[in-house]
């Protein structure tokens, strides 16, 4: 799903880079059960902040970063390119970022069980459908990989001031604990977590052998 005008100029303000940065990510960070992800990928990547947290906090070698919209990929291009050295905005910077146009209702261009971590940092919400989503990310990951997530939660979505101001579909809808039970119930049993009840919820899930 593309992000309405003022759920973009959020998504790509300095506050929300703040909060992912100091916030979000250590949180994320404390939930994990390994030192390393080699091999990572970022779920609505946007403005592409999130690589850099996957790379220095969770020693990820490689991030294949993905969004739905190609308009916040071309920000993540500018915004990364001169980090890694590759002045001309292509598509690839090294071996280190792959930045690609993808949903994360079909991840059909990623390997089933290709990847060591997977990161949404408030996308799942966003989407039309949460549970076909999650069922993505499970069949993406590795056994033992760890999927991590940070999502605002039904209560606070359907919330008057947000929904006057924003556009989310009903289909990202859910409370902690329908989440958290569905993805026990697909594989991925929940490690950590962090909840402010109705409003936000953070924490990991490993996929079992």
């Amino acid at each position: 799903m593309k992000l309405n005008l003022l759920e973009r100029l959020m998504t790509n303000s300095g506050m929300r880079h703040l909060v992912q940065a100091r916030i979000e990510g250590p949180r994320l960070r404390s939930m994990a059960s390994k030192d390393r992800y080699p091999v990572c990928l970022e779920l609505g990547a946007g403005a592409g902040r999130g690589v850099g947290i996957i790379i220095g906090l969770f020693g990820a070698e490689k991030v294949v970063a993905t969004d739905a919209d190609p308009a916040q990929l071309e920000r993540a291009k500018k915004r990364l390119a001169p980090l890694l050295g590759d002045k001309k905005y292509g598509d690839k910077f090294g071996d280190k970022v792959v930045l690609k146009v993808e949903d994360a209702l079909d991840l059909a261009g990623e390997p089933a069980g290709g990847y060591d971590a997977v990161f949404a940092f408030g996308v799942i919400h966003h989407t039309e459908d949460w549970r076909k989503a999650l069922r993505e990310i499970s069949r993406v990951l590795k056994p033992g990989g760890e999927y991590f997530f940070d999502e605002l939660l039904k209560g606070f979505l359907e919330s008057p001031p947000i929904r006057a101001t924003t556009a989310h579909p009903a289909g990202g809808m859910f409370t902690g604990d329908e989440f958290t039970a569905y993805l026990s119930s697909i594989g991925l049993k929940p490690v950590k977590q962090w909840r402010w009840d109705g409003v936000w919820l953070m924490g990991s899930a490993m996929k079992e052998n």
